[in-house]
């Protein structure tokens, strides 16, 4: 008994060799017993890791998949991609010809009919893009072979395609009415889908517990446990040796528990409570301080924050057992308003709605704002830059770190210049009507901004506290909630005071974790260390080429330059020794920056153990 995909697969493949042997887990493991099952999950990555070949099989001929696999090979062909930095060049037998600003993203691409992005379209949109499993095939094996009917071709050249359809703008000119708003929705998806799994699994990429959720979102497996399971072999070496083994007799709530204590306590990490999230969680009796990576995120997945909130400390936990865990941290402050994005209506892509919410949430800023005399206290920001910075996480193009000589092109991004003026166009408009009325290539560039912070703001809240910091989390926080930094974690959490039920005399002194949250001026350790100086600004070096990659802290590609003296420092522990703060290890590889309690409350931080349940 097979599946009916598989039986295609099968009759498909059996004449592309005179004789082969094939391993086909379907068939290959006994999939109704659990014992087999078990064992034969833990070394599936040393089967695709030996196979001589490896077939990705993604289904029979349909909507024209033929003339897709030929742009595929076309595109594949034409581009080099380096994943490590994002960027793509054209390779040198097109440099001197028409199609040279093929890998420029700032140029659009001109389809002169719409049926290739149609195929394109149902192409990316395949089931077999959806499934959790096959991350693991196409990362481990060494030679793949991408197979749609009785084409086939180089995996390279998809995973070159897919990062090209992801970044590169198009232009299409439709005679016919075929391409549609809908289609395009379908296009965006899609590409999205195949560059983010490609991006994931090039070489020197590993998934992590922290956003693995994340990761997971958008793709489909059946049993709950396989969300772990199916991604260790994506996993790096200190995750691998943590002693996590498939064991399908336990049940999903005990086995995410395990894993979270495992790297919690060995590693020194909370960085797994930013998959946290109270509203999102479907299994029963799971702690809220363990993700259900078994349920979708039901909030978009923000960019990787620069530096750390707990400025690189590892965690200070202990496991009391019975879903009881005990870390230190550093209160924020007290959330005293939540503005709800579907409190203010339904979010439908459409930039009237996100300039309805923008003028909602900002209502407290008067119409004569002038930007010298409004700060946010305590950040040094305005109050219109750390709007800019809330909505756009803080992902502007002026993170990323070139060097002395070059500038990083990132045309998708915004310079907090670009954002300052299109937020203070959106502050005085009157109505919508005053912004759609814009000419080009403001509108455009307005248009894009709204998109950004609708894409980023849905299913979030926005939050204010009682010492008028502002924040961004899910739509689970609410008043009377404390944020706060858990060492260990990069970003600050949402913590909820535990409804008291006479179960235990220590309930007055229990947590919930709702979630994890950005607070402006409190993204970059500045609980730990206090506000950087001005010459100071974190950075993303990635574009970066006379930084070696072992400077890389907890293999995020961060530093603080200097502006002053155009310097960069990656030494998470040397800027704490500069503030006064002492420490007992650094290490870069696994990641441990170990500080005692006693250090920081002698230099006057108010460090507290949170217990969470």
């Amino acid at each position: 008994m097979v599946t009916q995909n598989l039986e295609m697969a099968l009759r498909h493949l059996r004449d592309t060799e005179e004789c082969m042997s094939m391993w086909i887990d379907a068939i290959c493991i006994d999939q109704q017993n659990v014992a087999e099952r078990s064992h034969q999950v833990a070394f599936m990555g040393e089967i695709y890791r030996k196979a001589t070949k490896t077939y990705v099989w993604v289904g029979p001929f349909a909507d024209d998949s033929d003339e897709a696999m030929e742009w595929v090979d076309l595109i594949g062909g034409s581009i080099n991609v380096d994943w490590g930095d994002e960027m793509m060049n054209t390779t040198d037998l097109l440099e001197k010809t028409k199609y040279a600003p093929m890998a420029d993203a700032s140029v659009p691409y001109e389809f002169e009919w719409p049926w290739p992005l149609l195929n394109l379209c149902h192409f990316t949109n395949r089931e077999y893009f959806t499934r959790l499993w096959v991350r693991q095939e196409v990362k481990l094996s060494q030679n793949k072979v991408l197979v749609c009917g009785f084409k086939q071709l180089d995996w390279h050249f998809f995973a070159t395609f897919a990062r090209w359809m992801a970044v590169k703008p198009y232009t299409c000119v439709d005679k016919y009415g075929v391409w549609t708003q809908e289609m395009e929705r379908k296009y965006k998806a899609g590409s999205e889908l195949v560059s983010n799994i490609c991006a994931k699994l090039y070489d020197g990429a590993f998934l992590s517990f922290d956003r693995l959720r994340f990761d997971n979102s958008k793709l489909n497996w059946k049993d709950p446990r396989d969300a772990i399971y199916a991604n260790l072999g994506l996993l790096p070496p200190e995750y691998r040796q943590l002693g996590i083994k498939p064991d399908y007799d336990k049940n999903p709530a005990a086995i995410f528990t395990d894993v979270a204590v495992r790297v919690a306590t060995k590693l020194r990490s909370l960085g797994f409570l930013e998959s946290c999230d109270r509203t999102a969680t479907e299994l029963d009796s799971l702690p809220s301080w363990v993700p259900d990576w078994s349920s979708p995120m039901r909030m978009a997945a923000d960019s990787e924050n620069i530096w750390s909130a707990s400025a690189w400390i590892s965690a200070q936990v202990e496991y009391v057992g019975d879903g009881v865990l005990t870390a230190n941290g550093v209160p924020i402050s007290e959330v005293q308003r939540v503005d709800r994005w579907e409190d203010e209506r339904s979010y439908e892509g459409q930039p009237y709605m996100v300039f309805d919410c923008i003028r909602s949430w900002c209502k407290h800023v008067p119409d004569n704002y002038d930007e010298q005399e409004w700060f946010l206290p305590g950040t040094g920001l305005t109050w219109l830059e750390a709007w800019c910075r809330l909505f756009l996480y803080g992902n502007l193009s002026e993170v990323f770190e070139a060097g002395q000589e070059t500038m990083v092109h990132r045309p998708d991004l915004f310079s907090l210049q670009e954002a300052k003026e299109l937020m203070l166009i959106i502050w005085k408009a009157r109505s919508f009507h005053e912004i759609w009325c814009l000419y080009d290539p403001t509108w455009q560039r307005m248009e894009r901004f709204l998109s950004k912070i609708g894409d980023r703001m849905k299913g979030k809240s926005v939050f204010r506290t009682v010492d008028r910091d502002i924040g961004v989390a899910s739509s689970s926080v609410k008043a009377g909630d404390m944020v706060c930094v858990l060492l260990g974690c990069q970003v600050p959490v949402v913590l909820t005071p535990k409804e008291r039920d006479g179960s235990s005399p220590d309930e007055q002194n229990q947590w919930q974790v709702s979630g994890s949250c950005f607070v402006v001026g409190s993204m970059d350790g500045e609980a730990i260390t206090g506000a950087l100086p001005e010459h100071y600004r974190t950075v993303d070096w990635r574009y970066r080429k006379d930084v070696l990659p072992e400077n890389k802290i907890n293999k995020f590609r961060s530093g603080l330059r200097n502006d002053e003296y155009r310097t960069l420092e990656t030494d998470p522990s040397q800027v704490l020794e500069e503030c006064g703060i002492p420490c007992i290890r650094y290490e870069r590889e696994p990641h441990l920056l170990e500080v005692s309690p006693d250090a920081l409350r002698d230099v006057g931080i108010n460090l507290q153990q949170f217990t969470l349940v």
